[in-house]
């Protein structure tokens, strides 16, 4: 784009018209070889042929002079009487002054041809420009980033050394460099001209019929509602409308980007905002009505073993305390869940991982579970090591189990399976429960979403429980680089927990490890 600029505003030199040389020595040389075999209105054909084409490659100045050159020596070589500028007026002066004619006419016409097709060449450069300069911007995660593409893109324009100012956020109500990047170089003067550009949305200077007698030209980065930086050019003439068009075009894709970005980053911010805010009031009511039941059965249960303990029998009293460890038990799995879940919902997030052996993994989920005795244990032969967080994957085993005891058929065997499979080990854990119909399937992993809609038989009291269980089990699963997925059939539900593969030490873990 940059030579093509060029050979629109200043002719080309001569050592590029070098092809017109080979034209007109070639068509000399063919007239000079046909002299005799031809009559001389065929001879004028051929001079007007090798006119049209050498124009193709001479400025038209030079193109006129050599056409009329060319006529005049054929007059001397070719018109009789021969080398001498002497003609008949009757037949020949008709003959070169056509020729002349036709050559000029021609030669204007291929000059300009020649020129349109520079000015489309340069067209359809500067749309591949503008298309691939969107795409970069679409694709960049930080727009600011592009700056430097879009100094060289106006540079390929104009030829013109390039300076330009974008804010990083919010216009400031004055004009403070801390809150705006500047690509190239600019004196106090020019970044006043600069700021004065990006507030007033307007061109500036040669050519835009504002501040005129500037010696620079200043362009905005517009967007939609609002700007969000300026550019500089150093040129020395005014642009032409075609340049001014197209580099407007250039700064107005940077200024959408910006305003994309900048909308994109309050959405964001507004969503997590209203996230945070669902979160909070639902896990305020979540928690009044989750604590309040367990709270009050501990309470009644400790106040029955306080007041009527002589009345009480062995077997009774074994009853309420077995209650208040349930209920307690309860409220240390919802409060552990609710703070890991903020503990991983959190940004930035560092995992405690080690290497731990799958057998150990499950075995310890086995023994914590409050019905070990359900639970039946299946281990593939050759498991490798994992390379885990062992804190957070035995509490997402944990829920696993917990969900799969409280929702199967009570006394109905549940089934820990540990496999490697190409993806990774697996920990499934199937049972024989209602199952979950298929509109639930992905809302079932959302906090404070469970899945009893359509289980029938449905039992409230024992199916407590505020949904936070599935809803860590993906986060853990997320941030250890895995997936949880669910599969369902008429014999309930398998939930199946993928841990990556991880390249395996060097050296294995000792038994005492």
């Amino acid at each position: 784009m940059n030579k093509l600029n060029s050979s629109l505003h200043k002719a080309p030199p001569l050592v590029l018209q070098w092809p017109a040389l080979v034209v007109w020595a070639t068509g000399w040389l063919l007239m000079l070889l046909l002299d005799g075999r031809l009559a001389l209105s065929s001879l004028a054909m051929l001079l007007v042929l090798t006119a049209a084409v050498a124009a193709l490659w001479l400025r038209l100045a030079l193109s006129l002079l050599v056409c009329l050159l060319a006529v005049l020596a054929f007059n001397w070589l070719f018109v009789p009487p021969r080398f001498t500028f002497a003609i008949d007026l009757r037949q020949d002066a008709t003959l070169l002054l056509v020729m002349l004619a036709v050559s000029v006419l021609v030669t204007v016409l291929m000059s300009a041809l020649r020129s349109r097709a520079l000015q489309l060449q340069q067209q359809t450069l500067a749309l591949t420009a503008l298309h691939d300069f969107s795409d970069s911007l679409r694709d960049a995660v930080q727009v600011l980033s592009c700056l430097p593409r879009l100094r060289q893109l106006l540079h390929d324009a104009t030829l013109a050394h390039t300076t330009v100012l974008a804010l990083r956020n919010d216009l400031p109500a004055e004009d403070d460099m801390r809150e705006a990047i500047l690509a190239g170089a600019a004196d106090a003067t020019q970044l006043s001209g600069l700021w004065h550009c990006l507030r007033s949305g307007h061109t500036l200077g040669p050519g835009t019929g504002r501040y005129q007698s500037l010696p620079e030209l200043y362009l905005p980065l517009r967007g939609r509602s609002q700007h969000y930086g300026a550019v500089l050019l150093h040129t020395e003439t005014p642009l032409t409308a075609n340049s001014m068009t197209q580099v407007q075009a250039l700064c107005d894709q940077m200024g959408a980007a910006l305003e994309r970005q900048h909308w994109q980053q309050q959405q964001q911010l507004s969503d997590q905002q209203a996230r945070e805010q669902t979160l909070r009031a639902t896990l305020l009511t979540a928690i009044a009505h989750d604590y309040r039941t367990p709270l009050a059965t501990i309470m009644g249960s400790a106040s029955a073993l306080e007041q009527q303990d002589a009345r009480l029998t062995q077997a009774q009293r074994q009853q309420l305390a077995r209650r208040i460890v349930d209920e307690s038990t309860r409220l240390r799995q919802l409060t552990t869940n609710i703070l890991q879940l903020a503990r991983l919902d959190a940004p930035g997030v560092a995992l405690q991982c080690d290497w731990q052996t799958a057998e150990e993994l499950a075995g310890t989920a086995v023994q914590h579970c409050r019905h070990s005795e359900r639970i039946q244990l299946q281990l593939e032969a050759g498991l490798p090591l994992l390379w885990c967080d062992p804190l957070l994957v035995s509490q997402l085993l944990d829920n696993l189990l917990d969900n799969a005891c409280k929702y199967a058929t009570p006394a109905t065997p549940i089934v820990l399976r540990v496999r490697n499979e190409v993806q990774g080990v697996i920990f499934a854990v199937q049972d024989n429960g209602p199952g979950i119909a298929p509109e639930l399937q992905q809302v079932v992993f959302q906090p404070f979403q469970k899945g009893q809609s359509l289980a029938l038989g449905f039992d409230a009291a024992r199916h407590s429980g505020v949904g936070l269980g599935l809803a860590l089990c993906r986060s853990v699963a997320a941030v250890h680089g895995g997936e949880l997925r669910l599969q369902t059939s008429d014999k309930g539900c398998c939930f199946e927990f993928v841990l990556p593969h991880k390249p395996q030490p060097a050296h294995p873990l000792s038994d005492a490890a």
